[in-house]
């Protein structure tokens, strides 16, 4: 499959955050924390979507394709866990008011998991896979894989495990085809599994 991958430039961010809403539409992360009605869900993902994107792209470990079919977004080494305050000044503050407390309460009980199993995890330097998606109609073509594959490059050069989190058990099937080995699958308040890739000698 002959498919480019770039970095992702600011100006593709709002084709990027559209791409994004479409990959997780079904996510049952979103699907347990957003709201039923899917004008109010698709509103939420993408102010989601776009923060991460706005926030990680000047990093410059975002990448996809030139027709923005997915978007891989990494954290390097030494830049996790997110800055609070720069996710505030790219309008995190509006996310509470537009979930609401009960759903609210269900984000930050979900994310407060992932942040314990990271920093229980991997104490060591470390590539954090944020992000992984790929619009509905361009699954199943090897996109995800290729999105990946700069960096997973990198960390072998530099011998550096990576790290990541999923939420459905295709996603660890494809993740483990990759050289990623599930370190906890957690049964509540929903389903999820970590995963980690230690670096391969080359």
């Amino acid at each position: 499959m002959n498919t480019e991958i770039i970095r992702l430039e600011e100006a593709q961010i709002d084709r990027a955050t559209e791409a994004l809403v479409d990959a997780f539409s079904k996510d049952p992360i979103l699907q347990y924390i957003l709201p039923e009605e899917i004008s109010k869900r698709d509103k939420i993902s993408r102010s989601f979507s776009e923060i991460n994107l706005r926030y990680c792209q000047p990093l410059k470990n975002v990448y996809t394709t030139p027709e923005i079919k997915g978007i891989a977004v990494w954290i390097p080494p030494g830049k996790y866990p997110l800055n609070f305050w720069r996710l505030l000044q790219l309008g995190f503050y509006k996310i509470p008011l537009l979930l609401g407390f009960r759903r609210l309460r269900k984000f930050l009980t979900l994310f407060s998991l992932f942040e314990k199993y990271h920093k229980e995890d991997m104490h060591q330097p470390h590539w954090y896979l944020l992000i992984l998606g790929v619009s509905e109609a361009s699954q199943g073509q090897g996109i995800g894989s290729l999105l990946i594959q700069p960096i997973l490059e990198q960390a072998d050069k530099e011998n550096l495990p990576c790290y990541l989190e999923t939420s459905t058990e295709r996603a660890v099937r494809f993740y483990q085809k990759h050289g990623f080995e599930i370190l906890r699958k957690i049964e509540k308040p929903i389903s999820f599994w970590t995963m980690k890739r230690e670096p391969k000698r080359i």
